[in-house]
């Protein structure tokens, strides 16, 4: 009465279709292209201090991130191994967006949320960001510099 080789065969046998829908259901998404972004006008930013290279590599690799800086929008790509960030407005990440379907490459992933959505978010976002500033000595962004002055005119 050996039941290891039967239970072996049963977790198998609900693993192999459990991976095979996964990777149909997987969205095909194509990696992120340094010099689509500088097409598109995306400014890059060298990452000097051990506090910048750090933060550099806590963002999400391989994908282009909203952020908010000094209550600006900023879409960024951090680039690891040449150590940069880049930095672009969403007038930049719409370009990029264009530059993909120029190139018969796939948009990024759109999200469900409305304007009204992203708002509230915002408030909500910037009132617990100011709530944190209490608690935090160094807020994560504020080792960068002002993307601001990265040359855009407001």
């Amino acid at each position: 009465m050996n039941f290891l080789p039967t239970l072996a065969k049963i977790a198998l046998a609900g693993a192999i279709p459990a991976l095979v829908w996964s990777c149909v259901t997987t969205p095909r998404t194509a990696p992120v292209s340094p010099d689509l972004l500088t097409q598109a006008g995306f400014k890059t930013v060298v990452a000097k201090t051990p506090q910048q290279q750090q933060h550099l590599r806590t963002l999400q690799q391989g994908t282009v991130s909203q952020m908010q800086q000094t209550g600006k929008h900023y879409y960024v790509y951090p680039d690891v191994s040449d150590n940069r960030l880049y930095v672009g407005t969403p007038k930049e990440y719409d370009a990029y967006v264009s530059l993909l379907a120029r190139n018969g490459l796939p948009a990024p992933q759109k999200s469900n949320v409305t304007t009204a959505d992203m708002q509230n978010y915002l408030k909500q976002d910037a009132a617990m960001t100011a709530a944190d500033a209490q608690y935090a000595t160094i807020p994560s962004w504020a080792i960068w510099p002002d993307f601001g002055g990265l040359g855009w005119i407001p």
